[in-house]
């Protein structure tokens, strides 16, 4: 039985380590112990083992394939907040906000503030659509698909992450590309005036313009952005239900 309990235990533990929300920094080390635990025990009842591990590499291999099928599914849904997070890196690299950088707490790391932005936004219309309701649903749905102790079906995970990846890619692109479009048109109307007019004040003009102007398409995409959002998560519950072989 205590077997049984390490190997739910390491599948858990993977999907709080790969899943957004679960895995911030900001959230104590012991609540997520101790939330990890409390599921674990309410997945007993459902995890059959199909082999059981003999042997100490035997369970070592059975813990690091269980642990990667939850980071795989925690996986899925942090390819779709890092889509919206790139494309809000673009938009502002576009804006002249490289620059500008904010430490984004999930990653410990300078981000563009625009990506931070596009990247709370995300993570608010995920807890609002119940997406982590979604990743234990489809963890308790893994143990169909993944029973305990089976070998580890690492083609099966490596296809569905990578189709998945290039959807939110796609994605992705399609968020930052009106903002984009908009400041490479306003970019090279001032690239323009400066070549016919070299005594125009391109410093002095241009900034002002591209910040007003990327601002302003900025707030007139943000509401495609969110409706982008949720067609992104309709894909993440159907790369869900694809990697469950459903």
């Amino acid at each position: 039985m205590q077997t049984v309990f390490w190997l739910v235990m390491a599948r858990v533990a993977g999907l709080f380590v790969g899943a957004p929300v679960l895995s911030l920094a900001a959230m104590p080390a012991r609540f997520r112990i101790l939330m990890t635990a409390a599921l674990s025990l309410s997945l007993l009842p459902i995890a059959r083992p199909e082999v059981m591990p003999n042997g100490a590499d035997a369970l070592a291999v059975g813990l690091l394939g269980e642990f990667m099928i939850g980071m795989s599914l925690g996986l899925l849904a942090r390819l779709l907040m890092t889509a919206f997070q790139v494309a809000g890196t673009v938009m502002g690299f576009q804006m002249g906000l490289a620059m500008a950088n904010q430490l984004d707490p999930t990653t410990q790391d300078q981000t563009s503030v625009v990506g931070i932005l596009h990247l709370n936004a995300a993570t608010v219309a995920f807890l609002l659509l119940d997406g982590h309701h979604l990743l234990i649903r489809g963890l308790a749905a893994s143990y169909e698909t993944f029973p305990l102790g089976a070998p580890l079906r690492s083609d099966v995970l490596a296809s569905v992450i990578s189709n998945f990846g290039s959807a939110m890619w796609s994605i992705g692109i399609r968020v930052a590309a009106p903002v984009t479009g908009i400041m490479l048109l306003v970019n090279g109307v001032l690239g323009f005036l400066n070549r016919v007019n070299p005594q125009f004040s391109i410093f002095n003009v241009g900034f002002p313009l591209t910040s007003f102007t990327g601002f302003a398409a900025l707030l007139l995409a943000f509401p495609g952005s969110i409706n982008a959002f949720v067609t992104a998560y309709g894909v993440l519950e159907d790369g869900i239900l694809d990697l469950l072989g459903r």
